[in-house]
């Protein structure tokens, strides 16, 4: 997202003393598709590549398309390269691997101490990179294997970063061995998504022409079944909640090839649920929110909406499946719901769209457990051990660092 940037603030959410200057920075070349939020992965590489800057490390952000974050990673002495092409295309093999190899000679010039692949399904580019620069490779598992033998392309990968304990469980189902694994779990900056203050939330609401009075649920995402788009319409219109006392607000792409979607979507009285398109920056839509949504009938890699959601003092309803389900517990299971289940999320919905009033401690508390459960400095400081443990280790067959021999690292 793109924010701006004050003297004792930084992007990591924390000053800039945090960097222990005692370690020599690191040299970390990684890659984005755009330099833009359109979606988690590349919201993650923004947050994470921004707080390992202000630790002084140096960082390359390869790109293939820029965008709107462009001005502020200059800004905060992010070294953007690009366009470059990171993605495998079969139908043009011979010419994808020549750019590749381009790359990797691009990339040793750049004397890397560390190649941090952040979408795995790139990992064609990253090895053609890693072999030929001889830069270690750690790959960030943001999500399951996009095809079947994915996994048979990391031979020779140095160390894997998991952002949950289930992604871990997926790709070692898939064949990689549990100890190459290391779960780092994803985590917001919190200053980044502040609980809003009572103008702030009035405002919010005047900007999406929603009435102070009224409750709102709001969904974040695709409009597509898997993601539990059609649960939530089910479970809406089973509650016959007049417009002038509560909306129901998507907010990202409209587009949707599900006629049943589409139907219901239709069906509801003028003004009962709302569209609003994605934005760079979500937090003032957010603040507008009584409950978010999110009830994929698919497993979440890890539950980000949620915990942004929870981090603005906004409880956040997910299904018991993936990343979500290790998000909500230790303490906050109530707000896990039946996958697919209409009925289940309608009876949630119900119990937390009057939270203001019934249960006026709720927002507190559900900040509370994201700071507690999810702080963000020691996830900067958990991925730093990681890239750091692989410094001048140039690429070798045998590339793993036994865990048992990594000594503790001043971060």
């Amino acid at each position: 997202m793109s924010t701006g940037v004050d003297e004792t603030q930084t992007a990591s959410g924390f000053g800039p003393d945090r960097f222990d200057r005692t370690v020599p920075p690191l040299r970390i070349v990684t890659a984005t598709d755009v330099l833009a939020p359109v979606g988690g992965i590349e919201v993650c590489v923004y947050e994470d590549t921004t707080a390992l800057v202000t630790r002084g490390h140096h960082v390359d952000l390869l790109y293939t398309e820029s965008g709107v974050q462009r001005a502020d990673l200059e800004i905060l002495g992010v070294h953007l390269r690009g366009p470059v092409t990171v993605r495998f295309e079969p139908s043009r093999a011979l010419r994808g691997l020549a750019s590749f190899v381009r790359s990797a000679y691009r990339v040793a010039r750049l004397r890397p101490d560390v190649l941090w692949l952040n979408r795995s399904e790139n990992i064609i580019w990253a090895q053609v990179v890693s072999l030929l620069a001889r830069v270690p490779l750690v790959v960030h598992l943001h999500h399951a294997p996009n095809y079947r033998l994915q996994s048979q392309l990391m031979t020779g990968v140095a160390e894997f970063v998991a952002v949950s304990e289930y992604i871990k469980s997926v790709w070692v189902a898939r064949g990689i061995q549990a100890d190459r694994i290391t779960v780092v779990h994803n985590a917001v900056p919190l200053d980044r998504y502040p609980v809003a203050t009572e103008a702030e939330r009035v405002a919010a609401r005047a900007a999406l022409d929603l009435p102070d009075g009224v409750r709102v649920a709001m969904y974040f995402g695709r409009i597509s079944r898997d993601k539990g788009v059609l649960t939530i319409l089910q479970a809406w219109r089973s509650l016959d909640l007049d417009p002038t006392e509560a909306r129901l607000v998507f907010v990202g792409d409209a587009a949707s090839a599900d006629d049943e979607i589409g139907e219901l979507l239709r069906s509801f009285p003028e003004g009962s649920v709302a569209h609003v398109p994605n934005q760079v920056d979500v937090v003032p839509i957010l603040h507008a929110a009584d409950v978010v949504v999110a009830p994929s009938w698919a497993p979440e890699s890890f539950g980000r909406t949620t915990v942004e959601a929870m981090s603005a003092g906004i409880p956040a309803i997910a299904s018991d499946l993936g990343g979500s389900a290790e998000v909500l517990a230790d303490g906050m299971e109530r707000l896990l719901v039946v996958p697919g289940d209409a009925a289940d999320l309608a009876g949630r919905l119900s119990e937390l769209l009057t939270w203001r009033t019934s249960e006026p401690g709720l927002g507190a508390a559900v900040h509370a457990h994201v700071a507690r459960r999810f702080p963000y400095e020691p996830h900067v400081d958990q991925l730093s051990d990681v890239l750091l443990a692989h410094r001048s280790r140039r690429r070798t067959r045998a590339s793993q660092v036994p865990r048992g021999n990594r000594a503790v690292i001043a971060r």
